[in-house]
């Protein structure tokens, strides 16, 4: 969705609107994130007036994620629900390279005619994404050997790997009477 940045009044203004998820969908697999997709539009709600030349949206994302669970690979649904509150100034075109300082690093900027609401979208939905899709906090994950799901199923494989560094030690014999000094 895209709002002329002439129509951003001083007054706030409400916008209801469902966003497609399949460019969102194509960023998740290209960067990597393929642990998640959307199965459907998010509803997003936001507010946005103009404070001078700085244009201020704040709002919510809900929707639903499906997730790839990083340890035992099963899918599961995850509620998506951000809340966002962003300003943006103009952006301005400088002659010269300058460095810039801490506040103008945070600040985010908009140039042209149009703001486009789907880019503010993309970026809070990635950064609401949890680091690591897990289907819940315990999960015990797939057997190294059999592959099976410890959730699921108890195995009965016993860790045959052994460190070849440490191999020596399987050697030495303790007794089991000790003389205390």
């Amino acid at each position: 969705m895209k709002i002329p940045v002439d129509d951003i009044k001083a007054s706030p203004t409400e916008v209801h609107f469902a966003e497609e998820v399949e460019e969102l969908n194509r960023l998740l697999i290209e960067d990597g994130e393929a642990g998640y997709r959307l199965p459907r539009p998010l509803q997003i709600s936001t507010v946005h007036m103009r404070s001078g030349d700085e244009l201020l949206f704040s709002g919510t994302i809900d929707g639903e994620l499906l997730g790839q669970c990083a340890r035992c690979l099963e899918e599961y649904p995850l509620p998506l629900a951000r809340e966002f509150s962003v300003i943006l100034k103009p952006q301005r075109t400088l002659g010269r390279e300058l460095e810039l300082n801490h506040e103008e690093l945070e600040a985010s900027f908009y140039s042209g005619e149009m703001i486009d609401l789907s880019a503010l979208v993309r970026e809070q939905t990635l950064l609401a994404l949890p680091s690591q899709p897990l289907c819940r906090d315990d999960c015990r994950g797939l057997c190294a050997q059999c592959g099976a799901n410890l959730n699921l199923e108890s195995c009965t494989c016993r860790p045959a790997w052994r460190d070849p560094r440490l191999a020596v030690l399987s050697t030495l014999r303790l007794s089991s009477s000790r003389a205390d000094k």
